[in-house]
């Protein structure tokens, strides 16, 4: 039976009783109102009655197979779980919650402000608080000397919150003579007074002061973007999650899990995914807290080739110029090891699987990082080679963002020519206007990825026969202008055409 009482100190609405007793305390002392005793994050699957079987097999999912109130069975363990999972109880759609429909287990503040709000900070204010709370007893998980091991009942209580800490949970206990938050283990049984869920609102949201963090563009799939939407006139109730699909530049879906507004301002965080299908602004309508307001988003222009592959999202563009020279440059590195002439096709990812099939094509059909275990000259991925792919901004397979190219042998040593610091080789390449840094490299005979903090690379347009033209970063060695084999995977820096 679910009725409810509501503390008028602390506003808050709960169940009348705990779970599983079949009726609101009469006494401190009623057994009829003790209910049933949970393992922290379990669902009513029948273990939390007090006379249920037990066993001493430890669950590896969130719901096991039977209703055996689970027993410790090494004296290391503290959990009816293994591994442990803390997000079992968390709001109303917690995987586990016990409770019923539009209530669920209180948080530790919520739990502990109804104890601050008693008259006495024991059993005594317990039971003659608006909860009616009775000494419960426990159900012991960390023994199995006895089928029933039950304790205290009649004597202390312990109720259980939704939140943990460590491998902990934690827990208002109380007997004659305290009453306090502490933390117990997650496989004892404890009883559970569930709380009704307060249905959230706000006084405004304000979605055109909103902060974008990261970046969109058009036909790159997002990665790493989320918007904060600040609010006004929160009181501190819950909200579902929701997912508001975009309108003007569709493939983009806006994103909060469920959550508890804060008492007056704070701020909603949507996470951005999906792919825009072109530039200009994607509008999304949210509805949330009892308000609504139309979030835009603006979506760049795709500065990258057509069929490019980011492994990650596009790297940022932003220029550095090195005074002497008068060199404009990317500040970065497109993310990833190229194979020299090769465009962005998922190959430069660290993640990319490798092939030892040459391609004959400029263009490989996939995105494989091509190996040649047997080093056979001219160790190149593609053959015939091709002398041309990366020459300049209209460069066959340039992977550079529009307006930059690859840099010539030439313009590294440029420069390398201004670099002023020379106590390492670390400390003169970082403290260049390029701020490099030594990356390693990726080994064209096994796909590997090594010398890391030791020596990199990085591409130049410049070819020499059959190889093509670098820099190099080497920690033991210096820093110099070579040429390498064009199947190994070498860093890329762009040059502002």
């Amino acid at each position: 039976i679910v009725n409810d009482v509501t503390n008028p100190t602390t506003g808050k609405t709960w169940m009348d009783r705990n779970l599983g007793a079949t009726r609101a305390a009469t006494a401190s002392t009623d057994a009829n109102a003790y209910g049933d005793l949970y393992q922290w994050g379990r669902r009513s699957d029948g273990h939390q009655c007090r006379t249920s079987a037990t066993t001493s097999t430890l669950s590896s999912t969130d719901q096991p197979g039977n209703g055996n109130f689970i027993t410790r069975s090494t004296s290391i363990t503290f959990d009816w779980r293994n591994p442990q999972n803390n997000n079992l109880w968390q709001g109303v759609n917690g995987i586990n919650n016990p409770c019923p429909i539009g209530y669920r287990v209180p948080t530790e503040s919520e739990i502990n402000d109804e104890r601050l709000s008693w008259n006495q900070n024991n059993n005594i204010g317990a039971f003659s608080s608006t909860l009616k709370l009775p000494v419960t007893g426990f159900r012991d998980g960390s023994s199995s000397s006895s089928s029933s091991l039950l304790y205290s009942d009649g004597t202390s209580a312990y109720y259980r919150s939704s939140m943990v800490s460590g491998i902990y949970s934690r827990v208002l206990t109380f007997d004659n003579s305290f009453a306090g938050i502490y933390n117990y283990n997650r496989i004892d049984g404890f009883s559970v007074r569930c709380i009704k869920e307060t249905i959230g609102s706000v006084g405004v949201i304000n979605c055109g002061s909103s902060t974008v963090t990261g970046n969109l563009i058009a036909s790159a799939a997002a990665s790493g973007v989320s918007v904060s939407v600040p609010y006004t006139g929160g009181n501190g109730g819950y909200y579902a999650s929701q997912s508001v699909i975009s309108t003007g530049v569709t493939g983009l879906t806006a994103t909060i899990s469920q959550g508890l507004f804060t008492s007056g301002s704070g701020n909603l965080t949507y996470a951005i995914t999906g792919t825009s299908s072109a530039s200009g602004t994607a509008s999304f309508a949210l509805n949330i807290g009892g308000k609504t307001c139309n979030l835009t988003i603006s979506i760049a222009v795709n500065p990258y080739p057509a069929g490019t592959v980011f492994c990650n999202q596009p790297t940022l563009i932003v220029d550095v110029t090195n005074p002497t020279t008068g060199k404009t440059w990317m500040d970065r590195n497109l993310d990833g090891y190229y194979q020299w002439g090769r465009r962005s096709d998922g190959h430069q990812c660290q993640n990319s699987p490798t092939t030892e099939t040459l391609s004959s094509v400029d263009q490989p059909v996939d995105g494989k990082f091509i190996i040649i275990p047997s080093q056979t000259f001219p160790n190149d991925w593609r053959s015939p080679q091709n002398n041309n792919l990366w020459q300049g901004v209209n460069g066959v397979n340039n992977p550079c963002p529009s307006g930059y190219r690859i840099p010539t042998n030439n313009e590294w040593e440029d420069e390398i020519a201004t670099w002023t610091e020379y106590s390492s080789v670390a400390n003169t390449a970082y403290n260049s206007t390029l701020r490099l840094s030594i990356g390693g490299a990726r080994d064209y005979i096994d796909g590997s990825y090594w010398l890391e903090g030791e020596e990199t690379y990085f591409w130049s347009s410049t070819i020499d026969n059959t190889s093509a033209g670098c820099m190099y970063l080497i920690s033991a060695f210096g820093i110099g202008v070579t040429y390498n084999a064009r199947a190994s995977g070498s860093s890329v820096r762009c040059i502002k055409d």
